[in-house]
């Protein structure tokens, strides 16, 4: 069966679906069982992008992989509904409207087979689940594989995945911090209380955003030396299996904007004790 990784964000637009895009473009060739590369599944339950990105057609993606069709006479319904983009890039979109998207997700989350497909199916599924927030999105989050929470860098940002809710309790997940930080990853994770090894900083590289958007073209060199896919290859390595990094040390001290968030980080017995009210009041209830 194939293998699920998910991304989400808790607030804004942290760039989540370029995150994916770009971890499609550089998942490692040899990680991909059977040659396979990658899939993209936009599940956003506010509505896709990338059909109106690409100029792809919304009705053969997930809104045809929810209603039980394929195309070309395809056995595995996830293939048939994917299409390709420039680059070789292969996606199943969702629907641009957000009452379509909804119900799409939602009988996706009925039938979780439909991404993994039968056991001879082969290659890695990244799911694109733009925002966290509500049920159907947070029970794909929860039965992916491997879990990567996308944000931004500020202080505001942050402190919406320090109040992660109760729901997150005792998954695994990864925290991937995007754009400019003025913060280290050794000073994120413990202000998050995160092992270090799973925070991770990706610089934005505007001109190969753009070519992962379908807006341009970008020179295999410069392709090759941007930070942004250079960070995305070192991350795919990592979630296809790759392990951490080694000289991640702890941070001597956080300032006070980053110490304000260990509140916000309670764990759930704690919470369990003060109760819902006191939880929302203090930061730390479900978004």
């Amino acid at each position: 069966m194939r293998k699920v990784v998910a991304l989400g964000a808790f607030k804004g637009a942290p760039g989540v679906t370029t995150l994916a895009m770009a971890l499609a473009s550089a998942w490692p060739a040899e990680g991909s069982e059977g040659g396979v590369r990658p899939v993209v599944v936009e599940a956003d339950m506010a509505g896709g992008d990338l059909a109106a990105r690409f100029g792809l057609s919304d009705m053969e993606g997930l809104l045809a992989l929810a209603a039980g069709g394929h195309r070309d006479g395809q056995d595995d319904e996830l293939g048939g509904c994917v299409q390709e983009v420039a680059g070789g890039l292969r996606v199943v979109v969702a629907p641009t409207g957000g009452d379509q998207a909804l119900a799409s997700v939602g009988e996706v989350v009925a039938r979780p087979s439909v991404l993994r497909g039968g056991g001879d199916s082969e290659g890695m599924v990244l799911l694109d689940l733009g925002r966290l927030g509500a049920r159907p999105s947070r029970e794909l989050a929860r039965g992916a594989d491997r879990l990567v929470l996308v944000s931004r860098g500020s202080v505001e940002a942050l402190a919406h995945v320090a109040a992660r809710g109760e729901w997150l309790d005792g998954a695994s997940y990864e925290l991937v911090v995007v754009g400019v930080c003025r913060f280290s990853e050794a000073e994120i994770a413990a202000a998050l209380e995160m092992s270090p090894e799973r925070v991770r900083k990706v610089p934005w590289d505007v001109r190969a955003a753009a070519a992962l958007g379908g807006a341009g073209q970008v020179g295999r060199r410069r392709w090759v030396r941007s930070p942004l896919t250079q960070a995305a290859s070192a991350l795919a390595h990592h979630l296809d299996g790759g392990g951490g990094r080694g000289g991640q040390g702890g941070a001597r001290g956080l300032g006070s904007e980053l110490a304000q968030l260990r509140a916000r980080a309670l764990p759930g017995a704690v919470r369990a004790r003060l109760g819902a009210p006191r939880a929302l009041s203090s930061g730390g209830g479900a978004q």
